[in-house]
């Protein structure tokens, strides 16, 4: 029947977005403590990337459900408008915290604090990018197969955390072999330049 079919597509959709907040979360961890262990500000910025993911699955999860709901009478066409909203806030937060990212690489590029321990950062950006591809193509699948904005949007995040985890590894592999400090806060401007980029495009 259509309720059931219905209540189907949000346990699908439910359960996308509770993985994408469960990935998060260990990468947050991760990179937080490999990030103050070590002093690089783009792993540092790579993690607040990745609360920004959290944050955004978090409301993935919640406007999912949300938008499963059946018309009532304040809303007479359901609630599927409630994705787009999410998408929206979304990309403002990932907007502002980009930002963020630049003000601190251009204090650590003044400051010239050097990075320590960069393997530990290696293996860490390494691990990060392998997660994020997987759960980011699988929300992909789920949001094109149940038509999702939310989490279309969710994957989009997590399919450009991919790009700046592989940019910040080898920028880290960069210094482990040369030793020249100044990459680790170029590299988390990049970082910020394409947060910014995909919060416009989402």
């Amino acid at each position: 029947s259509r309720r059931q079919t219905r209540g189907f597509m949000m346990d699908i959709k439910a359960k996308a977005a509770l993985m994408s907040i469960a990935s998060n979360t260990l990468l947050i961890i991760l990179k937080t403590v490999v990030g103050i262990m070590t002093g690089s500000v783009s792993i540092i910025s790579e993690a607040i990337h990745s609360g920004l993911d959290l944050l955004a699955a978090v409301i993935a999860f919640f406007s999912v459900r949300v938008s499963s709901l059946p018309p009532d009478e304040r809303h007479r066409y359901g609630h599927g408008k409630v994705e787009n909203v999410s998408g929206t806030i979304e990309a403002l937060l990932i907007f502002v915290a980009a930002i963020w990212i630049i003000v601190e690489a251009w204090g650590k590029l003044v400051n010239k604090t050097p990075v320590e321990m960069v393997s530990y950062g290696i293996v860490v950006m390494l691990f990060s990018s392998l997660a994020n591809l997987l759960i980011s193509n699988y929300l992909y699948r789920v949001a094109k197969s149940t038509h999702s904005i939310a989490l279309e949007a969710d994957a989009l995040h997590l399919r450009t955390d991919v790009y700046t985890s592989a940019g910040v590894l080898v920028g880290l592999g960069v210094i482990y072999l040369t030793g020249w400090q100044v990459v680790d806060p170029l590299v988390a401007i990049g970082v910020a330049i394409l947060i910014i980029k995909a919060s416009i495009g989402l």
